[in-house]
């Protein structure tokens, strides 16, 4: 294994660190937005092409919501019947953590 790239970060760190006097503070953080990066750009690489079949947004839960929605929940908008029969307990989540948001930035607004 090379340890060519971690012997340059070193160098690096002590280069910005007594050569150009900056603090220890602003290089962690520069590795770490380097690290996060670096692990989002495999994230990315590694994710389907946009419209790919082999995509998992492409298997058999959106054809069944489509072709027997109506007829399971009696709704005649489809999207409705998805977000209130099918993505009940998801859509009580995500508007329990938008109703504690909303009442965490008016707490905190209120008390400035």
């Amino acid at each position: 294994m090379s340890y060519i790239p971690f012997v340059f970060l070193v160098f690096l760190a002590l280069f910005l660190r007594f050569i150009l006097g900056v603090e220890l503070r602003s290089i962690l953080t520069f590795y770490l937005l380097g690290l996060i990066i670096y692990l989002f750009s495999f994230t990315v690489a590694e994710m389907p092409l946009f419209g790919s079949p082999d995509s998992p947004a492409f298997n058999e839960v959106p054809k069944r919501y489509l072709e027997s929605g109506v007829a399971e929940t009696g709704a005649l908008n489809i999207v409705s019947s998805i977000i209130t029969d099918y993505r009940a307990f998801d859509t009580l989540g995500e508007a329990t953590v938008l109703f504690a948001a909303i009442a965490a930035v008016i707490a905190t607004l209120k008390s400035h």
